[in-house]
């Protein structure tokens, strides 16, 4: 059957994205106004907690959302042994609104390229409308690159034994330079004694973009003020992502 972020794609989320922490957490954890008891941030599409949980362990007010529901429980499931109870709630960011105005607003870890053009205007809208007049937006892209390994046919790609079973993942991957979508298709089969117990297949789009692309979108969906940063062994040594710093009013 078709998912997205399914029981066996979290279970292997969980091996190797469960928490963030170094310097990726630092550079999030360094907007935060520690002084001011009433600062508010959201984290949509935040998945299984991995940002959302040391933040609160950081002891910030935080809340999230996210479309799966495997990743939520993940999430729930995670704090529960860490005596922690997180806000967060099935939404789409697409159809996000809220009351309350935040005063950091973060999509990290490349999420925002998982939605289609369609929806990009109306998420940022949307995101503009929930921060503070001197709130700020921080969010990552997945970038162009200069070179794709394509797959046309299902490649095992990874054995994975996660709490005595065996996750095998196989993956097709396509891109359409015309629309800048790297489309990669992921099959995930659960075996126990040689025999397939469960499949999970799931489509996994990615937007990729240039950066002065983005920037441009931003502006034009009323950010005044995008500040480019480079994190320099964000997810670890010899890694680096960038990071845009959106607000609504220039300084």
């Amino acid at each position: 059957m078709n998912s997205y972020y399914g029981e066996l794609c979290t279970k292997l989320y969980e091996t190797d994205k469960s928490i963030a922490a170094g310097k990726e957490l630092e550079f999030y954890l360094s907007f935060v106004d520690r002084t001011n008891s009433d600062f508010r941030v959201l984290e949509p599409m935040c998945g299984n907690g991995r940002m959302l949980i040391p933040f609160m362990q950081n002891g910030v007010h935080i809340e999230g959302f996210d479309i799966s529901e495997d990743m939520l429980q993940a999430c729930r499931e995670k704090a529960r042994r860490l005596n922690l109870q997180p806000l967060i709630h099935h939404q789409t960011i697409e159809e996000f609104d809220s009351p309350r105005p935040y005063d950091l607003i973060m999509i990290p870890f490349g999420s925002f390229s998982l939605l289609p053009n369609e929806l990009v205007d109306r998420s940022l809208v949307n995101m503009r409308a929930a921060l503070k007049p001197d709130g700020k937006l921080l969010l990552t892209i997945i970038l162009k690159r200069d070179h794709i390994d394509e797959m046309l046919e299902w490649t095992e790609t990874a054995r994975q034994d996660v709490n005595d079973e065996c996750i095998v993942t196989y993956k097709k991957v396509h891109y359409d330079a015309e629309q800048s979508l790297l489309v990669t298709q992921l099959k995930y089969q659960l075996v126990r004694e040689g025999n397939v117990e469960k499949t999970e297949i799931m489509d996994f789009p990615l937007r990729l973009y240039d950066l002065a692309e983005f920037e441009s979108i931003l502006k034009q969906n009323g950010f005044q003020h995008v500040q480019m940063h480079d994190v320099k062994d964000g997810y670890g040594e010899g890694t680096r992502f960038q990071v845009f710093e959106c607000s609504i009013t220039s300084r």
